[in-house]
């Protein structure tokens, strides 16, 4: 990917920060790309045509707080795997897996409108408050259900005991929770 980033992006200054900004977020678009499709080729060709729409949007990027910009970045993969799959005329085919392990596999059109939509809404507002959860908390979190990282792998990472790690998660839901209530509301947990 950042070859093409190096031969699309003219201006050095903007190469430079849409490269790092690909680095940084590789992970997240490829994770966000998987929910909605798990051939290879398909996620590859979504993260592609997601980084041409964000090479495009420069300036807005540049101009977003980190929480907005990862938002706008994960509803950017959203967006164009959704119009991805409905070009290729297989949406019917796929189904959304939700990496909680609470929800294994649902079949996108085989829930009602409202669930779904209740479903969004709680993806957006996570998705607003992500880059402002503490970085720990952050990790953590990406660590584990992400990254699928293994306790002993962010206990390194984070210099502590193996042990503590459970725990440290445990906290770090709750954080997020708290924050998400604070700035969204608890009816928007209450629904469904």
């Amino acid at each position: 990917m950042i070859p093409l980033i190096s031969t699309m992006v003219e201006d050095s200054s903007d190469r430079e920060y849409m490269i790092e900004l690909y680095q940084t977020y590789e992970k997240l678009m490829y994770f966000t790309a998987n929910r909605f499709t798990s051939n290879y080729a398909d996620i590859e060709d979504i993260v592609q045509d997601s980084v041409i729409k964000l090479i495009h949007k420069v300036e807005t990027l540049r101009g977003l707080e980190r929480c907005r910009l990862t938002g706008y970045i994960v509803s950017t993969v959203r967006n164009t795997a959704i119009n991805h799959l409905k070009s290729e005329g297989i949406i019917n085919k796929h189904t959304y897996r939700d990496s909680g392990g609470d929800l294994d596999e649902i079949e996108t059109l085989a829930l009602p409108l409202d669930e779904l939509m209740v479903l969004a809404e709680r993806q957006d507002a996570l998705i607003s408050v992500w880059g402002c959860i503490s970085e720990t908390d952050r990790y953590l979190l990406e660590g584990r259900y992400i990254l699928e990282l293994t306790n002993a792998e962010m206990a390194l990472h984070l210099g502590c005991q193996e042990s503590s790690i459970r725990m440290k998660l445990t906290r770090a839901r709750r954080n997020a929770l708290k924050m998400l209530i604070e700035r969204k509301g608890a009816d928007l947990f209450d629904k469904a």
